[in-house]
């Protein structure tokens, strides 16, 4: 079945879920769905996993991360500073306030994109505005940055830039920038919490950013 036949089947359950627990409270700002439709099309909501990277490192105040998955599996490993809102719950009153925080960039992530851009989808039917998605999930964003290949000898300077930014980045995040030991687990989802056991070091500058 097409991947977008699929995220919609996703949205409509969600959507129905959500009518459920919101309490009426007269207008609702929901866009319609030719407008959901564009929106989707549009690529834009999704960052890659070294801008959000990069971001993390900074210590960007306008990022916030969301981690959709369930509990059990976010209490086992997820990003910095990341929020646990499991996809069944993310139009709970209890995350309005959060969700709709201003001058912040939320952007949703789970093990792949499948269920983070469900959770997109169902905020913007909703009117939740900055909200994004990252691109390939979490499992992606270990095999770029902590499990980086290196690049060919005929890599062209932008991807020797990129991988430089990478090392950097996975000393910020595991305390070593051997790529053996980088390496040596399996994906993302059976390693240990970031959050627990990340050392935080300064990144080397690189011209590349990876953005």
């Amino acid at each position: 079945m097409d991947r977008r036949y699929t995220l919609l089947a996703i949205l409509v359950v969600l959507l129905a879920a959500g009518l459920l627990i919101i309490p009426n409270k007269g207008e609702k700002k929901e866009i319609k769905p030719d407008k959901l439709l564009l929106a989707i099309n549009d690529q834009a909501r999704f960052l890659s996993t070294d801008a959000i990277t990069e971001r993390i490192i900074g210590g960007d105040p306008t990022l916030q991360l969301i981690d959709v998955r369930p509990a059990k599996q976010f209490n086992t490993y997820a990003l910095p500073n990341a929020v646990n809102i499991p996809l069944d719950s993310i139009l709970s009153p209890s995350w309005t306030e959060l969700l709709h925080q201003p001058g912040k960039d939320k952007v949703f992530y789970s093990n792949g994109d499948i269920e983070s851009d469900a959770a997109w989808q169902v905020c913007t039917r909703n009117g939740i505005p900055g909200v994004f998605v990252m691109k390939g999930g979490l499992n992606h964003w270990y095999n770029t940055i902590i499990k980086g290949a290196e690049p060919s000898n005929t890599a062209s300077g932008t991807d020797l830039d990129l991988y430089s930014f990478r090392q950097s980045a996975r000393q910020y995040f595991t305390g070593s920038g051997d790529q053996e030991t980088a390496q040596s687990g399996n994906d993302a989802s059976t390693q240990k919490p970031a959050k627990v056991s990340v050392e935080r070091k300064p990144a080397e500058k690189s011209s590349g950013g990876g953005c």
